[in-house]
């Protein structure tokens, strides 16, 4: 039973909620101020009532006047229901007897001097002769004549079907008023609740235009966000602005990935079909000779160095990829620069390669910074001309707190339209070049991924008078230690 009513209860919407209870609580708070009232009112009445008959009691003058032998000598208000009895109880006089004989109060055997004195001005109920009224009576014992000492009993009683007519009329009125009020209470809270609930249905028009795939869609910011819908929705904006950055990081994540396993597919499809080739050429005995046979041999033995290069590479970004923490050090940039000059020589003996600048000291992961200045080292040394000159250059920037090392040549340079691209992943400028000297097109993508991850920067400009400078520039006290 409990589990119907919470499907029943949470299957109503929520401003049919508010506006059901707000409506019962109202309900509830008028009938318990009616039922109270009427509860008070009521006793205050009869006790005004009792008030008016007691004060006959202490001046019975007000009511009539009696002769000697009872009869009033004056007509007592109409209200007044009055009886006169002789001592004994014998009724002398009454009023109403234009009334019916069972509108009037019943005092079947009447009231004695006896019971008038034992009663001692108690006021007592009694009904109407059909039953169907309530008096409050009194019994006042009373001297006819004080000559002659003749006593008796008044008995004086008031109906309370004015206290009931006023009852009824408090509760009419009462009933009318409050269903006036439940109703007009009813409209307004729905009135409020749907003008206050409207921005809310703006926000689940706009989720589901955006559940449908229309993701720049956003709330509006006009409500203060010191309000409840003003919060809700920024949170919602900036969640959505989240999402939809994310979509669109995953559309691009998805297009390189693409593109990556494309060009990596390319790439060792190609060393791979020579190597196939030569190995077809040995087996249909194509090859007689044993220069033809050392041509081959030399030829696929260059195919796999060049593949294992590849791997080697795809294997370091895949790794950077991973986010993998940085082995933090301190280390001397100018330090690099001479032991990358050193090697660089010992492959080119003929290259001048100069070593400029001041020692500095930076922060970072020391392998990867060496690895980042021997692979622009190796891409100047691979294509430029042999015999042309190189440099490099160490360079702090104190007012910055960044410290830079520069890699020139005076080969042909690389065109400015490509300067942006030539840090993407395979990106080449002369793919048959790049064959013929074992480039594949990651070594500045490497480069890029791990002067990011030391919060670096890395870039490529004209040198003057004919070639490439390509900069690395890393703050002097690294901040993120995450790659």
């Amino acid at each position: 039973m409990p589990f119907k009513f919470n499907e029943r209860w949470n299957a109503i919407s929520l401003r049919t909620k508010v506006t059901g209870v707000t409506v019962l609580l109202l309900t509830i708070g008028l009938l318990v101020s009616g039922i109270g009232t009427m509860a008070m009112l009521k006793p205050a009445l009869i006790g005004q009532l009792d008030t008016q008959l007691q004060s006959v009691q202490q001046d019975l003058s007000n009511v009539l006047q009696l002769s000697e032998s009872g009869t009033p000598q004056q007509a007592a208000p109409t209200d007044y229901y009055y009886a006169v009895y002789s001592a004994s109880g014998i009724l002398l006089e009454q009023n109403w007897t234009d009334k019916a004989l069972s509108a009037r109060p019943n005092i079947p055997n009447g009231i004695t001097l006896d019971e008038a004195t034992t009663l001692d001005g108690a006021i007592f109920p009694i009904r109407s002769n059909n039953g169907r009224v309530l008096f409050h009576a009194i019994a006042v014992p009373v001297t006819f004549d004080d000559a002659t000492g003749t006593l008796g009993t008044v008995v004086v009683a008031l109906s309370t079907s004015s206290v009931d007519k006023l009852m009824t009329t408090y509760l009419s009125i009462f009933l009318g008023l409050g269903i006036a009020i439940v109703i007009v209470g009813a409209l307004l809270t729905r009135f409020l609740v749907t003008t206050t609930f409207a921005p809310l249905r703006e926000v689940e028009d706009t989720a589901t235009e955006i559940a449908d795939g229309n993701l720049s869609l956003r709330l509006p910011s006009t409500f203060p966000t010191s309000t409840e819908v003003g919060r809700l929705n920024r949170s919602l904006n900036i969640m959505l602005g989240r999402i939809d950055r994310a979509f669109a990081d995953r559309a691009r994540t998805i297009d390189q990935m693409q593109r990556f396993v494309g060009d990596a597919s390319h790439e060792l499809r190609t060393p791979l079909v020579s190597v196939r080739g030569y190995a077809e050429l040995y087996r249909m005995g194509a090859l007689q000779t044993p220069e033809d046979i050392a041509q081959a041999m030399d030829r696929i033995e260059k195919e796999a160095i060049r593949m294992g290069a590849l791997v080697e590479d795809l294997l370091e970004l895949a790794r950077m990829d991973e986010t993998r923490p940085l082995e933090i050090s301190q280390f001397d940039l100018l330090s690099i620069a001479h032991d990358a000059a050193l090697d660089a020589r010992a492959f080119d003996p003929e290259r001048t390669i100069t070593v400029s600048g001041d020692d500095v000291t930076v922060c970072g992961e020391e392998n990867k910074i060496r690895q980042v200045v021997t692979n622009l080292m190796g891409n100047a040394l691979r294509f430029t001309q042999v015999g042309t000159p190189l440099e490099l250059i160490v360079a702090k920037h104190e007012a910055a707190g960044e410290a830079s090392i520069s890699i020139v040549d005076h080969g042909d340079g690389i065109p400015k339209q490509l300067r942006d691209k030539i840090f993407e992943r395979f990106f080449r400028a002369d793919n048959s070049r790049a064959r013929e000297t074992g480039g594949s097109g990651l070594g500045l993508a490497i480069v890029a991924s791990i002067v990011r991850a030391h919060n670096g920067r890395v870039k490529v400009s004209a040198t003057k008078g004919g070639g490439a400078t390509f900069t690395v520039t890393l703050p002097v006290i690294h901040i993120s230690p995450e790659i």
